[in-house]
């Protein structure tokens, strides 16, 4: 599985040198798979473990658990690779948003207003987690030089030009963003509320995704979202590597899906 991940990125052809598959911040030193391979299950989040901390109440909305992996890192996640070997009787799929669908959806007036802004993306309740679990939480190379250290916050743009297709997608998501840069804090959270339902209300934007034990799915970070669903009692376990591509921009002359297909 490491080594598809490091060809799959490799053959893209858009990886920097520097960038290497990423070490999860809450990985275990001397982990059994590996530091490279995350493990995704049900047992992790029962005792609240990454975003799962915000679905602790079952009162919650579903559509908490949306995000972007590992935003929060200086050189954030390219593609993804979701390997589930244990599964519920039922339950458990995994949904899927594009970012292209949603900056297309944008009127022509704030998709140039978002052009211009950053956003601030921010994982420090992983240093709580680390704490409550007794595992010192990884400092050092994290995949790429720029992830290093205790800081687990990133300054991304809220649009950003995939580089394979050269095409705009929004890059905010719920897990990890907290706030859009030089607009105030009331402001920060309509456009980001407003974002976030592009994302979670438009059912034609997405996809769903019912696991068979052993399916591995593959994504692209820097232009979807995604959400599992927590409607099961069951063991639901499986391995994840994510590769990292490059520091996030935008190229004001790159083009909407929409317009490139036109």
């Amino acid at each position: 599985m490491q080594q598809f991940g490091e060809r799959l990125t490799a053959l893209a052809g858009c990886q920097p040198e520097s960038s290497a598959l990423h070490v999860h911040p809450l990985t275990e030193e001397g982990s059994e798979l590996g530091d490279q391979i995350s493990v995704i299950s049900s047992e992790k989040q029962k005792k609240g473990g990454g975003l799962t901390h915000q679905l602790s109440d079952t009162s919650r909305l579903a559509s908490v658990g949306w995000h972007t992996d590992i935003s929060f890192e200086r050189v954030p996640s390219d593609y993804a690779m979701l390997k589930i070997h244990t599964l519920p009787e039922t339950g458990g799929d995994t949904l899927w948003a594009s970012g292209y669908e949603v900056y297309d959806r944008l009127s022509p007036g704030m998709a140039g207003f978002l052009e211009g802004l950053t956003a601030t993306h921010d994982a420090s309740f992983f240093h709580e987690e680390a704490r409550r679990l007794g595992n010192p939480l990884r400092k050092g190379i994290r995949g790429s030089p720029l992830n290093v250290g205790e800081d687990l916050s990133a300054v991304h743009p809220v649009v950003r030009t995939n580089p394979v297709t050269g095409w705009k997608s929004v890059y905010v998501n719920r897990g990890f963003t907290k706030r859009i840069n030089g607009v105030t804090k009331d402001e920060s959270d309509m456009l980001l509320q407003y974002l976030f339902n592009l994302v979670t209300q438009n059912h034609d934007a997405q996809v769903r995704f019912k696991w068979n034990r052993n399916d591995m799915a593959i994504w692209d970070n820097r232009s979807t979202w995604h959400c599992a669903t927590y409607d099961y009692t069951e063991a639901r376990a499986g391995d994840r590597v994510c590769s990292l591509g490059e520091a996030p921009y935008f190229d004001p002359n790159s083009k909407s899906r929409r317009e490139a297909l036109a």
